[in-house]
């Protein structure tokens, strides 16, 4: 079984906390980790994916959670009945024990239009992405971390023994663990399987929606992935779909409370007057965008020009979400561009103001011109501290000085 490194950081928040919740796609891991927690904490497991416990739950929420309260538990898929949040709110003022739930849920609870009441200052909560490939190849490496240390361009992995067919794989693959067990057909139909019944059956679970609604919210989805790592624009979306500016943003609301894309913000502060507002889109998972675009490996070696290269980028947005979620370093992450087109592809902002930005190259050559989004954002911040990186498809670690700035290359492998 892969270790999930969120692991050790639930079981503390359990030994703090009333309330530990662990948000995430369907599939990602939630239900197998938190059995293991169940089972190493001895506490007991309901789900609410088992009819009976729906049922009852459904029919008498506060019966129910009342009942299953006398100890710790877990309630997977809680998002399923929105009902017994308020009796777990009622539960844990009444008894205020630590550990007394931990919940998992196949959507964020904080966007979710039919939870109305609020668990703050009694939950926290955490996210479960699909396995990260430090997790897949069992390396002991923090990338956000790493890259906010002083010695962020030195790793120690023998990039040139990790080949390129290996990365294309792992960016056609995403991170879903069912997935590699499965042939080349089969990942197909996984794939085709998981998003009818994401979109069909869970998004009940978010808001109201008509199902004679379905079709436009498929239709979205498969133009979002037409438009991985660009800007969006509501209008332009509406205008295709033959929907209004308000739907599309209800609805791209919902694809990311579902854990499918995620809107990356343009990164501004009181010195950047003249950035463009609009976010980027990306997929949380880069093997779900290659399916819905229909770009296989073969396809992806003999790169399929732009498409291949903004699925990397997308892939890197993905394995940074997953490492954020357990790194010691808190930080945000943005896109930058300004009014003249120059961009930068990931800017990480720390708590503490430092800042790392990211350039994303899936080629083995590094231009001068490459540098360019980089040079700009940091004559705008103006930061000593600034880490500007290219992050490139080839073996070396390499730096680059342009103008007064220290620039590195530092492969995409790192994620591998």
């Amino acid at each position: 079984m892969i270790k999930r490194r969120l692991e050790p950081i639930i079981l503390e928040m359990l030994d703090n906390f009333r309330i530990v919740a662990i948000n995430g796609p369907r599939q990602s891991g939630k239900t197998t980790l938190a059995k293991l927690i169940a089972k190493n904490k001895n506490i007991t497991y309901y789900t609410f994916d088992d009819d009976d416990i729906y049922n009852t739950a459904k029919l008498d929420p506060n019966g129910f959670i009342s009942y299953i309260a006398k100890d710790n538990v877990v309630i997977d898929e809680v998002q399923m009945v929105p009902e017994v949040i308020s009796s777990i709110k009622m539960q844990v003022d009444e008894q205020n024990k630590k550990g007394m739930f931990l919940l998992t849920g196949s959507s964020d609870m904080f966007k979710n239009s039919k939870i109305k009441e609020s668990l703050a200052g009694r939950m926290v909560s955490f996210n479960l992405y699909p396995l990260s490939y430090s997790e897949i190849n069992n390396r002991d490496l923090n990338v956000i971390d790493k890259l906010f240390s002083d010695d962020f361009n030195y790793f120690n992995i023998e990039f040139e023994k990790i080949t390129n067919i290996n990365f294309v794989e792992s960016v056609i693959n995403g991170g879903y663990p069912e997935i590699y067990t499965l042939s080349t057909k089969a990942k197909y139909a996984w794939f085709e399987s998981y998003i009818k019944s994401r979109i069909t059956k869970d998004v009940e679970t978010i808001g109201d929606i008509d199902i004679n609604q379905i079709s436009s919210l498929s239709k979205l989805l498969q133009l979002l992935a037409g438009q991985i790592s660009s800007l969006v624009n509501y209008k332009n979306i509406a205008d295709k779909i033959k929907i209004s500016d308000k739907t599309v943003r209800k609805y791209i609301e919902i694809l990311e409370a579902l854990y499918i894309i995620k809107l990356v913000p343009a990164y501004s502060n009181n010195q950047l007057k003249r950035v463009v507002k609009s976010p980027k889109v990306h997929f949380i998972d880069s093997g779900l965008a290659s399916y819905l675009l229909n770009v296989d490996i073969d396809g992806a070696m003999v790169k399929q020009g732009a498409v291949y290269g903004n699925l990397v980028e997308s892939f890197v947005y993905g394995e940074l979400i997953k490492h954020k979620s357990t790194a010691n370093k808190r930080v945000n992450i943005y896109h930058f561009r300004d009014q003249q087109k120059k961009e930068v592809d990931f800017v990480l902002e720390a708590s503490d103001g430092k800042i790392v930005a990211l350039e994303v190259k899936s080629g083995s050559n590094i231009k001068k011109e490459y540098f360019k989004g980089l040079v700009a954002l940091a004559n705008t911040i103006k930061d000593k501290d600034f880490k500007g990186i290219i992050l490139y498809g080839g073996d070396k670690i390499i730096p680059y000085k342009i103008e007064e700035y220290q620039f590195w290359a530092i492969p995409l492998k790192i994620f591998l």
